[in-house]
């Protein structure tokens, strides 16, 4: 299987302070949690280039 080398560039947005009103320590860790999920998950990102790695037939035997 061959591997690739990908070049990705992440937009990562300037830093950014969050307000948190939480019970318990507990409930703000889930909270946090779940903000930083969203942030992952919702990060945009550019593909600039895939290509296989090559390799020497020296390595396959």
């Amino acid at each position: 299987m061959p591997e690739y080398e990908v070049k990705v560039k992440f937009f990562i947005f300037p830093y950014r302070k969050f307000k948190i009103n939480a019970s318990t320590e507990e409930e703000a860790r889930k909270v946090v949690n779940d903000q930083a999920q969203h942030i992952i998950d919702t990060l945009d990102f550019e593909i600039s280039s895939i290509k296989a790695k090559k390799y020497l037939m020296d390595e396959f035997l």
